[in-house]
């Protein structure tokens, strides 16, 4: 817009609008995800059997989601927050982020009502991988516009890197998966993610933890 700042410091109210709007978003597809779960015929409400052959898949798949939107919120929230500055083009960015949030829930009921089919798990893969891929773009434009806080150093941008890839890597990879054994399997696979993301984590803490006791001995001699 004409006459629109291009940077916005961190203790200004612009900023904090910016972030504001982001997690309204996150807030309104969480929202969103129980519409997915939309079964409320009589025969659906007959009995526990009843309810779980009618409900079950969508109720599974919006608990997937929530904790896959939960996550994004909790990553997103705390790495734009701990900027500096935004610019347009990082809210920009991030808006690019919010557009692949809003469409979790509608590959998410996709993936519950179409559950035996693999292109809803194929899509659902796609947006999560995307989603994420950009949301680590953010992270590595600000830092390189000098808007991180505290830039980061070559060996945080390498393992920075290692950890981005790793959710697409499962997530892309679940699609062979649900085209040559089934949705269900492919979904399995992402289970990985609680066990791979974690020690990523811990190797990551204490690569960073080496490196810094290294430079400590150098300054020391």
């Amino acid at each position: 817009m004409r006459g629109m700042p291009k940077e916005f410091k961190h203790d200004e109210l612009e900023f904090a609008r910016a972030v504001t709007f982001f997690d309204a978003i996150f807030a309104f597809a969480v929202t969103l995800l129980i519409t997915t779960v939309d079964d409320f015929s009589p025969e659906a409400w007959s009995s526990w059997q009843a309810l779980k052959d009618t409900n079950g898949p969508s109720l599974l798949a919006f608990a997937i989601s929530f904790l896959v939107v939960v996550s994004f919120w909790r990553a997103n929230h705390q790495t734009v927050t701990a900027f500096n500055a935004l610019d347009s083009r990082l809210i920009t960015m991030n808006c690019m982020v919010m557009f692949g949030i809003v469409l979790i829930p509608f590959a998410t009921e996709a993936m519950g009502k179409l559950n035996d089919q693999p292109l809803p798990t194929a899509v659902y893969a796609v947006v999560i991988s995307a989603t994420y891929l950009m949301q680590s773009a953010v992270l590595f434009v600000a830092d390189y516009r000098g808007m991180n806080g505290r830039k980061m150093t070559p060996l945080e941008i390498r393992w920075e890197v290692l950890e981005s890839a790793a959710l697409p890597v499962v997530f892309l990879g679940s699609i062979p998966v649900a085209y040559s054994i089934g949705p269900g399997s492919a979904q399995q696979c992402w289970i990985i993610l609680a066990v791979l993301m974690p020690v990523l984590g811990n190797l990551h803490k204490k690569s960073m933890d080496k490196e810094r006791a290294r430079l400590s001995a150098v300054d020391r001699a």
